[in-house]
């Protein structure tokens, strides 16, 4: 096996290294820059908690692909519904990423059937996987708008602007346009589900632990806040992320999944300024 020669710096002597120890080295270092810090779990109760929606109250809830509702807000779905709120469920895109879009559906309705959302509380976009970037952005604010106008939401629950998927990031900076354009006062929780290469951490199935957010999003202009699953609830977030058969079928899909099963869910809420 052949070996490089490493340039001396500061009369240190030459250093010979092996292919393989610097594909390692390089791994870590790469590993270490883009795998996020976040909050260790003795700071779960540092964050404030919001609660359920109750009877009276309409949750507007924004996925942009079939499984981001359930892996985002799936308890809170679950919790809101129980409680005698009404949520309605916006499915953006079609889910066709792969030409899995007619197997993904079929999930979306079991996932949504078990969080207690009807048919009838399902709004089907159909709007390109993976293209809503280029997407006409005043017809798609437009269409995302119209959702809005037409239930007249209390709560809206839509992805952080700061998610590393490009439809998340699409939708949440439209929909952060959107609601501060308002007049009317909305209560707004946004989620994130992909955020560099390693989120949420650790990334494995345990259901004690809590779902925490990277240390570097803590900013002034965000505050994160904690969705505490309710007992009875947390089977049905489980059973509905068990629907989601072709994502799990995919290793790193799987991590992002079966990690969403925790002890609370996790919202993001604009901090508002003083005039």
């Amino acid at each position: 096996m052949k070996s490089f020669r490493i340039v001396p710096l500061n009369g240190l002597k030459w250093v010979w290294i092996t292919p393989a120890v610097l594909v390692l080295a390089l791994s870590a270092f790469f590993y270490h820059q883009e795998v996020p810090s976040v909050l260790a779990q003795s700071a779960a109760d540092s964050l404030p908690g919001i609660a359920a929606a109750t009877a009276g109250q309409k949750v507007l809830v924004f996925s942009p692909h079939p499984d981001d509702e359930t892996i985002a807000a799936g308890g809170y779905i679950a919790a809101s519904r129980r409680s005698g709120a009404e949520v309605r469920i916006v499915l953006v895109t079609n889910g066709n990423w792969h030409a899995l879009g007619n197997i993904r559906h079929v999930e979306f309705e079991n996932a949504t059937h078990i969080l207690g959302v009807p048919d009838s509380d399902l709004v089907l976009l159909s709007l390109p996987d993976a293209r809503l970037a280029q997407e006409d952005e005043p017809t798609l604010r437009a269409a995302l708008a119209t959702q809005i106008e037409q239930y007249h939401p209390d709560i809206v629950v839509y992805p952080d602007r700061r998610d590393a998927n490009p439809d998340h990031y699409t939708v949440g900076r439209l929909l952060d346009d959107i609601l501060d354009a308002g007049t009317v006062p909305i209560t707004r929780y946004s989620y994130l589900v992909h955020f560099e290469i390693v989120f949420p951490r650790p990334r494995k199935y345990d259901p004690d632990l809590y779902l925490l957010p990277p240390r570097h999003l803590l900013t002034s202009d965000r505050k994160w806040q904690r969705f505490a699953i309710p007992l009875s609830d947390e089977d049905a977030k489980t059973a509905a992320i068990f629907c989601y058969r072709s994502q799990l079928n995919n290793p790193w899909l799987k991590g992002i999944l079966l990690s969403s099963v925790r002890r609370n869910e996790l919202f993001s809420l604009p901090v508002a300024h003083p005039h």
